[in-house]
């Protein structure tokens, strides 16, 4: 396999941080169910974007604490923006 493939040597993220993606990715299905439940709501989808937009950022600060290249950790941040921007389109 190793002739296609080369060996990524991520390493793992420690236990808080993957504690706190598993809370923001529960608490986003959370609030897209409760805004599917009242009319869908725009306004849950906002705050779901700004929860999606923050594990993004903390996936490239992640990134960059373990010193990986650039072109690992600059889409994450890019991404955590693209997301907050939309959540400020759908929340004001």
């Amino acid at each position: 396999m190793g002739l296609f493939f080369k060996d990524a040597k991520r390493k793992k993220s420690s236990k808080p941080i993957t504690v706190i993606r598993i809370l923001l990715l529960i608490s986003v299905f959370t609030l897209f169910i409760i805004g599917f439940r009242n009319d869908f709501d725009l306004y849950y989808l906002g705050i779901a974007f700004v929860l999606v937009g923050l594990v993004n950022i903390i996936t490239g600060a992640e990134s960059h604490y373990h010193q990986e290249k650039k072109k690992v950790y600059i889409p994450d941040y890019l991404l955590g923006v693209m997301f907050f921007i939309m959540a400020l389109t759908y929340i004001s």
